[in-house]
């Protein structure tokens, strides 16, 4: 019986036939690869703020943020890295160092230049109301989201999460850090009892007493810790006064949160008459906070509650 043996060249050619269809297969896998990912990079969400809504990316991976308040924490809370973000004399805030190492450190300044943004080549851009400006001149070719600054820090934290995809994440943030609060500020009432409490920061030429409502420390201490507020506080986010103007508030304790807590005016006011006169620094209650940034952001809020209950409770 003979064998039927194929000629070389026609199983040559079955050979690139078959080599051929699995070079086009893997083309076409690549192709459909390629084509998902352009998809799922083009995916947005409709977000509204401030000034409108803006189409951004479903998952933005080059987040640029401007604001004279740390929201950047809300995005390190929940586990977004940005991209970019302004640096008080090229310096991040206290709080947030270790989180924000490797992040791009913009100038901090009241007015930004359009064209230093664009060269960032952000996929979002997310700012404050004080930035208008910038808004109207790039917010037709960036995915820009405006937060407005100010009254409830919630609202910030949520909105600034809402426009990376972490809405869920920025709620639950907040219903932990409530029931962290409720906590402490339970224990701190146990202790203290009817004491009044009031925040003060001495700054470079004037003090700041903050108030009772409008602003993210008074929300900390009056709202969430549920403190005694001292008698006659500005009803208002707060107010910038004199060293004499210190007489017409005499807490039982009082919250500094001095940033600059050295200096000519520093050391006039600590030393002066009328500071010596309030009743919280002859009964040794002043507590000195070293987390300072006005409470606007989870990452300082979690580690102040956490200074706050060390200072009034292990005391």
């Amino acid at each position: 019986m003979k064998k039927f043996c194929a000629p070389w060249s026609i199983v040559f050619m079955l050979f690139l036939i078959i080599l051929t269809g699995c070079g086009k297969g893997e083309e076409a896998s690549t192709e459909a690869a390629e084509k998902k990912e352009k998809e799922q990079t083009e995916e947005t969400r409709t977000v509204e703020h401030l000034f409108g809504k803006a189409e951004v990316p479903a998952e933005p991976k080059k987040v640029v943020l401007l604001s004279h308040v740390s929201w950047e924490g809300s995005l390190v809370s929940v586990g977004v890295k940005p991209y970019a973000v302004m640096a008080y004399d090229n310096e991040f805030p206290p709080h947030l160092t270790k989180e924000l190492e490797g992040v791009k450190a913009l100038p901090y300044a009241d007015e930004m230049n359009s064209e230093e943004i664009v060269k960032l080549d952000p996929d979002l851009l997310i700012i404050s109301d004080r930035y208008k400006p910038l808004y109207d001149q790039l917010s037709e070719t960036i995915p820009t989201v405006v937060v407005e600054v100010g009254g409830d820090w919630k609202e910030d934290h949520l909105k600034v999460a809402e426009a990376v995809g972490k809405l869920d994440e920025g709620k639950k943030v907040i219903e932990d850090l409530e029931k962290k609060a409720e906590d402490i500020g339970t224990r701190v009432r146990e202790k203290t009892g009817e004491e009044t409490f009031m925040a003060v920061a001495i700054n470079k030429k004037d003090i700041r007493v903050f108030g009772l409502t409008n602003h993210a420390t008074n929300s900390l201490l009056f709202d969430d810790l549920k403190l005694t507020p001292a008698e006659n506080l500005p009803e208002d986010f707060g107010e910038n006064i004199s060293i004499e103007g210190l007489a017409k508030y005499n807490p039982d304790n009082i919250i500094d949160l001095t940033f600059f807590n050295s200096g000519e005016f520093y050391d006039s006011v600590t030393q002066g008459e009328v500071w010596k006169s309030l009743r919280a620094v002859q009964n040794d209650k002043v507590h000195t906070l070293s987390t300072t940034w006005g409470f606007w952001d989870p990452i300082e809020r979690q580690k102040g509650l956490k200074e706050i209950e060390s200072l009034l409770l292990s005391e």
